[in-house]
């Protein structure tokens, strides 16, 4: 479908579905101001993710904000993963050197798996953030990807 602005309303229209030929919705209006406000209120609502999720979540955006440990190591946040199967665990993704990924430059890519328990979301990424970032993060990281990264250090085990 297509999402637009249309004066005081949103409209949904022109649906498609690749896979059904015949798909057709009529459009759909809603007024701009309750859909806006609406889509705040579901950007803020994280109740449909499960604990991990929330973890990761704020983890990634407490790594992102902190350049200067990232820079000092060298090392760029390519992710922070939750899955729904490992409820227990998420896994923090780095890169290093930082800004290669679209290079034929050799890289590194570091994994780092994490326990979460059952404690506040909040709580629990306040204290992996200060756990990873009071070191080099690559110390106790495993090796797990790159572009030949013994070319920056790192040969594989």
């Amino acid at each position: 479908m297509t999402v637009t602005r249309d004066e005081e309303h949103v409209v949904w229209a022109g649906w498609r579905d690749p896979v059904e030929r015949g798909f057709d919705l009529p459009e759909f209006r809603f007024a701009a101001e309750q859909y806006e406000a609406e889509v705040l209120r579901a950007e803020e609502d994280r109740g449909w993710e499960w604990p991990a999720a929330v973890v990761a979540t704020l983890l990634e955006a407490g790594l992102r904000g902190r350049e200067d440990w990232l820079a000092r190591w060298e090392c760029e946040v390519e992710a922070v993963w939750a899955f729904r199967g490992e409820p227990d665990r998420i896994d923090v993704v780095l890169r290093h050197p930082p800004g290669r990924d679209e290079t034929d430059l050799p890289w590194a890519q570091f994994l780092m798996p994490l326990p979460i328990s059952a404690d506040d979301p909040s709580d629990q990424a306040e204290r992996l953030e200060a756990q990873l970032t009071a070191g080099d993060p690559r110390a106790t990281a495993e090796l797990c990807g790159g572009y030949r990264p013994e070319q920056v250090g790192y040969p594989w085990p």
